[in-house]
């Protein structure tokens, strides 16, 4: 039940994203922030792990 609202909500996000619904354009801003942060942050993390990687890899050499 729970998986079902994360559904929900996250279809909720996209209407809002896309501009199916209408809401104030601070808050539509806002949430475009949000979704470029977490991009951003995921991009780093995945950046970091594999320079974690790297210095694994050289050290086994």
């Amino acid at each position: 039940m729970v998986l079902v609202r994360l559904i929900d909500l996250l279809v909720m996000g996209v209407k809002v994203l896309g501009g199916r619904t209408r809401v104030n354009p601070v808050f539509r801003f806002g949430l475009w922030v949000a979704v470029l942060s977490t991009l951003a942050a995921g991009v780093a993390v995945l950046g970091f792990l594999l320079v974690l990687l790297q210095q694994y890899l050289d050290d086994m050499a």
